[in-house]
């Protein structure tokens, strides 16, 4: 089986749940007590899909960071842009990380994850639906949709690149 090699860079406000989704993703764990990330934070975890082994560098950038310092983002396959569902500073925010991608990264595959919908009913994310974003629902709590937002990465990874029009 072929295997490849993919970096990803986690990035989102603070306390949107970026490391709760890499831990639920990489380890099947989840821990109540929220303890900031400073600096970035790598994870690995391979993944078989279409033939192919995944083998995923994941890269948990702190929220005060997700300006993309080169030494965090150099040379990044995707993004996994992380928004908590209930806080609509939060969701505003991934507007300014999506730029910033664009800026630093160019046109890298990315989806959005609209995370801790365990925790709020109403959606603020009606903006993020406007855009041409894949918006994947989760719950790092549950586990709901963590494995398939980083499988819908990964295709996005594996298309062919996309020209700028």
């Amino acid at each position: 089986m072929r295997s490849i090699y993919r970096k990803i860079v986690v990035l989102g406000d603070t306390g949107s749940g970026k490391t709760a989704l890499v831990q639920r993703f990489v380890r099947d764990s989840f821990t109540v007590e929220y303890r900031p990330t400073s600096g970035a934070m790598p994870s690995k975890k391979s993944v078989e899909y279409g033939g192919i082994t995944y083998n995923l560098v994941i890269w948990d950038i702190a929220g005060h960071l997700f300006r993309l310092h080169p030494a965090f983002s150099s040379d990044a396959d995707g993004a996994i842009l992380v928004c908590d569902i209930a806080r609509q500073e939060s969701v505003d925010a991934l507007k300014e990380c999506k730029a910033i991608i664009d800026k630093k990264l160019g046109n890298i595959p990315f989806v959005v994850a609209v995370n801790k919908i365990d925790l709020s009913e109403t959606s603020k994310c009606v903006e993020l639906e406007k855009c041409d974003y894949t918006i994947i629902e989760t719950s790092a709590k549950t586990g709901k949709n963590v494995d398939k937002l980083f499988i819908e990465l990964i295709k996005k990874m594996s298309e062919p690149p996309q020209s700028e029009s």
